[in-house]
């Protein structure tokens, strides 16, 4: 197919390995590093209501809890940098053409992600500083939220202004400096609400693993498997209500494109169902946290993952159609595959990948060691 003015050229240069290859990995990627997000997002927002209301109630189970959630954050937010990485990659070989144009657009804000990390991560050391010492970091906690999703919406506007060839030209002749967002468009917000509200399943899953730890007193613990169940439990639910929300916002076209998509129907299907499995698990396990048995944060964790990546393929499948739209069909390139560096490539991802699994598991074995934070 013809592609319309509005992308730029093919690049000459075939793909080293197949189409399917590539959206595989970023479809897992992607999913990780959202994951690490959503760990962040709702680390920050359960932390810091929880130590006001530990000041204001001079509560040491909650002082003990949220204490543990700022100590934790700084080594949550290594995976949100190292994990968001490969997804960009994959998503620059596929879809450079849109998603390079979108960022020269919008490069101003673009490029801030980086300083914007930078004071994140500072003020998550920050916050993990003054919990050791007992000092009040609620403030810390509000503005790293803040910045954190200030990066949220910036990636939302650059993934959706992707989407939009027919707005660039105009955007680029009213200004050429890179200080465009994506404003404008129905559905920006609702998939960056999408993004911060599944945090609090993907983060109510993360405190039912937590609650498992024995750095915690048996009471606090209790206590943070409790709220785990809760969290995963609303979450998902309001997840379902914002996941229409990002679908009823779509283009009128892009809507009929998706209709007639069976692997479109099949995701959406899958992520509903996986919607209700997860709210029904967080109404299960809520009933079964006195105890520090394995298998229920085991089952929320492996149904909270599942959901998320269900939830990424309907995410790739909507980019996909709203480009097809357009002209653009990513499976149209030219591969000249080398088998010998894809193989390679796939043994050392793996092997990453089981490294970092490692270390998250040694990390969370490791018993009386005290991180030190300036």
């Amino acid at each position: 197919m013809e592609l319309l003015p509005e992308f730029p050229r093919l690049d000459p240069i075939p793909l080293p390995a197949p189409v399917w290859l590539f959206k595989t990995l970023e479809v897992v990627t992607v999913s990780l590093h959202l994951i690490a997000v959503q760990l962040l997002l709702s680390g920050l927002i359960v932390g810091t209501v929880w130590t006001w209301t530990a000041r204001r109630r001079r509560d040491p189970l909650l002082t003990e809890a949220s204490g543990t959630i700022a100590r934790l954050l700084p080594i949550v937010m290594i995976y949100v940098i190292n994990l968001g990485v490969p997804p960009l990659l994959f998503a620059q070989v596929l879809y450079g053409r849109a998603l390079y144009t979108s960022s020269i657009l919008m490069g101003g804000f673009w490029i801030s992600v980086i300083l914007l990390l930078m004071l994140v991560y500072s003020l998550l050391y920050l916050m993990a500083s003054r919990a050791k010492k007992g000092i009040a970091w609620g403030w810390v906690g509000l503005i790293a939220f803040v910045v954190a999703a200030k990066i949220a919406v910036i990636y939302s506007s650059n993934m959706t202004l992707m989407l939009r060839p027919q707005v660039w030209a105009e955007m680029y002749r009213g200004d050429p400096y890179g200080l465009h967002m994506n404003s404008g468009d129905a559905t920006v917000w609702p998939r960056w609400l999408y993004i911060v509200l599944g945090g609090l399943s993907v983060g109510g899953a993360g405190l039912l693993l937590l609650g498992l730890s024995h750095r915690l007193q048996d009471q606090t613990a209790r206590f943070v498997r409790q709220w785990g169940a809760r969290l995963m439990l609303v979450g998902a639910g309001l997840q379902l209500l914002v996941g229409l929300w990002v679908y009823i916002a779509q283009p009128t076209e892009v809507r009929e494109s998706l209709g007639t998509s069976g692997w479109f129907v099949a995701f959406a299907v899958a992520w509903v169902l996986l919607s209700l499995a997860l709210i029904g698990t967080g109404y299960w396990v809520h009933g079964r946290v006195s105890e520090r048995d394995v298998r229920w944060p085991l089952l929320g964790a492996g149904v909270c993952f599942s959901h998320v990546l269900a939830m990424v393929l309907v995410r790739a499948t909507i980019r996909d159609r709203s480009l097809l739209v357009h002209g653009f069909d990513v499976w149209d390139r030219q591969v000249t595959a080398n088998w010998t560096v894809v193989i390679l490539f796939l043994v050392l991802f793996v092997a990453a990948l089981v490294a970092m699994g490692w270390l998250i598991r040694v990390f969370s074995q490791a018993r009386g060691v005290e991180g030190e934070y300036v």
